[in-house]
């Protein structure tokens, strides 16, 4: 790759996993789950087989976007789904705690390493759509 440019691959949907500790909210939703509301099918091996022939990082998330939506500003009326949305405050803070901010944090990391050593940095960010 050119050594004035640095590709970073992400992909924020990866899969549909439910943390164990918010299982319980996620009871009798299998098919939302399975659905492209929970994940972006095909997505993910698209951002691993597109990594691997680049030979460049690759961000990844397989949490569900229905626990939070790593894609979304923190402002976001849609950062948490309906499924979620009914859990107070503090609750929602420790999953942008454990889930969106450490995300974030290494996507931006790698964005700030590229441009220390004077790189311009393309993002590819991959995702699926359905019809």
């Amino acid at each position: 790759m050119d050594e004035c440019r640095q590709l970073l691959i992400s992909c924020e949907h990866g899969g549909n996993r439910v943390p164990p500790e918010y299982q319980s909210l996620f009871l009798g939703q299998n098919g939302l789950l399975e659905s492209h509301r929970g994940y972006d099918p095909g997505a993910l091996q698209l951002a691993k087989m597109l990594a691997r022939e680049m030979r460049v990082h690759l961000a990844k998330a397989e949490t569900t976007r229905l626990l939070i939506d790593l894609n979304r500003s923190p402002q976001s009326k849609t950062l948490f789904s309906e499924i979620v949305a009914e859990l107070d405050n503090k609750e929602k803070q420790l999953i942008i705690e454990r889930y969106y901010l450490p995300y974030r944090a290494f996507v931006a990391k790698q964005i700030r390493d590229y441009i220390a050593c004077g790189a311009q940095v393309v993002h590819l960010s991959v995702h699926s759509f359905t019809p």
